[in-house]
């Protein structure tokens, strides 16, 4: 039978968690939401930045595959247009080949649904979702990742890249318990550390959530970013809300008024696939006019460093803030968070001359809930 695309309501829910089974049965570790409201970012008559879920059935009964489907407002040369981003494309065709076209399938009903559309995070080269979007025309390109060691010990006897064989193992720990491994860290870092912002005039404030200030540096920064989803106090009370006790919301301020913000993490893992039992430090987003970027990564990795964090991780688009990254003693690593744009959204940015670290992306602009 002929397999559609249609919205996800109430009555597919059995459906969803029928074919979760069979993915799951089949070895895939992927999964779908067994709700049909989003439970971030539900859509809201009052809002523009809300998710749809679209599911790909068969015979009108059985879930073949989903996607989600994030709508929101980016400043384009200062001009406001609503983009798409799509997140969690899953096809049953992981599992049984006689469903491999669906993935296809769902990629060609987003571009119809919005056009000016975006992937991020995708995951690698390697993975599914990156050959079909490639196959589909999109432009697809690494965000650039940067990471600043902290307390090499943690680092050393927890990164899983660096520990996949007997013999790397034992020489990561040899590092570790040496103190050689701290006097090599603390040795490329402070090589590669100079140009810090003088912090003396600097404030930091912890808050529960954005205000009117956050508007003001809204306000002020948008006509220095020539592509930037729009950062104003609402949305980011949409996006960082203040009952969820993950995010660390950062104010900065010099000489007494707001220049910039930035939203982190400080998580333990157990078992990470890539940061083992680490306590890392994400710099999921920030905001401030270029001129002023160092000063939030200054301020951020001595937060972060407080949180007494393994390690420091981001990854960033922007030119002016990986230069800041690199100012404050971060380094730069191998990227598989991959942004993906669609043919109508690379020509409309090609056609603004805004192409690769022009653009202001980070982990904060993908599609949530942040998983690090």
């Amino acid at each position: 039978m002929a397999v559609r695309i249609v919205e996800y309501d109430a009555s597919k829910e059995a459906a969803v968690t029928a074919f979760n089974g069979r993915l799951k049965a089949g070895g895939a570790t992927q999964g779908f939401s067994e709700s049909h409201v989003p439970a971030w970012l539900p859509p809201r008559p009052d809002r523009t930045l809300f998710m749809q879920y679209f599911l790909a059935v068969e015979d009108d009964a059985t879930v073949r595959g989903c996607y989600a489907l994030k709508h929101q407002d980016f400043s384009i040369s200062g001009r406001t247009r609503s983009i798409g981003l799509i997140a969690l494309p899953i096809s049953e065709g992981i599992v049984n080949r006689g469903y491999a076209a669906v993935g296809a399938q769902l990629i060609m009903h987003a571009i119809r649904q919005k056009p000016l559309i975006y992937g991020l995070g995708l995951g690698g080269e390697s993975e599914a979702i990156t050959h079909m979007v490639r196959a589909a025309g999109w432009r697809v390109a690494p965000v650039p990742f940067f990471f600043r060691v902290i307390r090499p010990f943690g680092f050393l006897r927890n990164i899983r890249s660096l520990r996949n064989s007997p013999l790397r193992r034992l020489l990561m720990d040899a590092l570790a318990f040496s103190g050689g491994g701290w006097l090599g860290i603390k040795a490329i870092h402070l090589f590669s550390r100079f140009r810090l912002p003088d912090g003396r005039s600097l404030s930091v404030e912890i808050v529960d959530e954005f205000s009117a200030w956050a508007d003001e540096v809204w306000t002020r920064c948008a006509p220095h970013y020539g592509y930037c989803a729009v950062r104003d106090a609402a949305t980011l009370r949409i996006l960082y809300p203040a009952g969820d006790s993950r995010f660390i919301r950062m104010k900065i301020s010099e000489a007494g008024c707001p220049i910039g913000w930035a939203v982190l993490l400080a998580t333990d893992f157990t078992h990470h696939k890539h940061f083992g039992g680490m306590r890392l430090g994400t710099i999921v987003d920030v905001l401030a006019i270029p001129k002023d970027a160092d000063k939030v990564v200054f301020c951020a990795e001595r937060l972060l460093r407080m949180q007494k964090v393994d390690l420091i991780v981001t990854n960033q688009s922007h030119a002016t803030w990986q230069a800041a990254l690199r100012q404050c003693g971060f380094l730069t690593g191998p990227s598989t968070f991959l942004l993906a744009t669609s043919r109508k959204l690379t020509d409309l940015l090609n056609e603004s001359n805004l192409t690769g670290d022009r653009l202001h992306l980070n982990r904060g602009d993908g599609d949530g809930p942040i998983n690090l």
